[in-house]
């Protein structure tokens, strides 16, 4: 898997997330979600949870940065001379990041599309098309794991154009918005990672624990390597196991569900990403 290198560290975290909050109710609620969606993977969640936490909460900064960015007293702050120069690394940033947020959001809804796909397929029962079904699925799956593997790399370029230099004097905005973008890299960099887990067969039956009721979470903490796992518990059988059969349509269609929220979430993004590009244009323009 493509490595990522990324630059934020706890320290420059912590330092960036340091935002004057007394100016007025808006910073002080980007600064509250920043800090919970900084320490979302601290929490006891799957990897589809703090995702999707990931991505609601983004969609909430974006909203917040763009009532920021409709101020006149914030206009008329970026327009000062100094802030020349920031103003157009956060537009090239912000223009990347929606690059990237509309190619992923293409890789989720492929994955999504597969799923459901083969949900809608073993709910009929078709004992003798599983297996091809079942091989359908995984070859796609490698399809999708390739599409979100390329992408992560782009995630280090991203990163140096985010980040910066660091210099107190910044308005508070820019501060807020060059945040939004260090946390914006974690989650598409998470969901990445998500997306190209790959495909393999597990040593020894796994199946048993994932369909452990008592358990609240799935033992490996990635849906997808679930489903993959149950897939392939599935086609082993010599004949439909329809225990097995039904937990797998169980967990596709649990799956399914997990993709359409984080797709829907990613076009939101995606809106408010494009209102937040052309309210920097039409400051650096001004």
């Amino acid at each position: 898997m493509v490595s990522f290198s990324m630059e934020l560290n706890k320290s420059h975290q912590i330092t960036s997330l340091s935002i004057p909050s007394k100016i007025n109710p808006i910073n002080q609620k980007i600064e509250n979600e920043l800090n919970r969606l900084s320490n979302r993977e601290e929490a006891s969640l799957s990897a589809s949870e703090s995702i999707s936490i990931g991505v609601s909460g983004l969609v909430e900064l974006y909203g917040c940065i763009n009532q920021a960015l409709s101020l006149p007293m914030t206009q008329q702050a970026l327009l000062l001379r100094q802030h020349d120069k920031h103003v157009g690394e956060l537009l090239k940033g912000c223009s990347s990041l929606l690059n990237v947020c509309s190619s992923i959001k293409k890789i989720v809804l492929q994955q999504g599309v597969v799923t459901k796909k083969l949900e809608n397929s073993l709910t009929q029962r078709e004992s003798l098309k599983i297996g091809s079904d079942v091989a359908t699925y995984t070859c796609l799956r490698k399809e999708v794991i390739r599409k979100a593997r390329d992408i992560l790399p782009s995630l280090n370029l991203l990163n140096s154009e985010v980040l910066g230099e660091e210099d107190c004097q910044l308005s508070t905005v820019i501060k807020s918005l060059r945040c939004v973008s260090i946390i914006n890299l974690s989650v598409f960099q998470s969901l990445l990672v998500f997306l190209s887990i790959p495909v393999s067969k597990p040593k020894r039956s796994l199946v048993s624990k994932i369909m452990n009721k008592r358990r609240g979470k799935c033992d490996s903490g990635n849906e997808i390597n679930d489903v993959d796992m149950v897939l392939h518990e599935l086609v082993s059988e010599k004949s439909v196991n329809d225990e097995k059969l039904c937990f797998s349509v169980k967990k596709l269609k649990a799956l399914a569900d997990v993709m359409e929220g984080i797709e829907c979430g990613l076009e939101n993004i995606c809106k408010q990403l494009s209102e937040t590009k052309v309210s920097l244009i039409n400051i650096a323009s001004f």
